[in-house]
């Protein structure tokens, strides 16, 4: 068995599961909300987009936890949603940033 993975990982991976649970959440509810409203829809894009969206930061917070190589790049490219937040950007950004989030991936 595996030894957990570094504070950093964890908290970097449990951010980008975070977001996308919030995103399906919002989704699901959304949904749920306004499918008998006649005066307010959505294409049937919308609904598609939200949910890969969130699929998205579901795959990279499993691929960060598991150190996988596309999880780097993956969590680079979602962390950029957080620029709207700059406190949570600097931590996040921090974390991957450490030696041993870089190490994690290295194995």
């Amino acid at each position: 068995m595996r030894p957990a993975p570094p504070e950093c990982v964890r908290f970097v991976a449990r951010v980008h599961a975070l977001v996308g649970a919030a995103m399906l959440a919002a989704l699901t509810l959304l949904t749920l909300a306004t499918r008998n409203l006649t005066g307010i829809g959505f294409g049937p894009g919308a609904p598609l987009a939200a949910g890969l969206l969130g699929a998205f930061y579901g795959l990279a917070a499993g691929l960060v936890w598991h150190g996988r190589p596309p999880g780097r790049a993956l969590s680079t490219l979602a962390s950029l949603l957080y620029v709207l937040r700059p406190p949570l950007a600097a931590q996040v950004r921090a974390a991957m940033r450490d030696p041993a989030f870089v190490a994690h991936f290295a194995r």
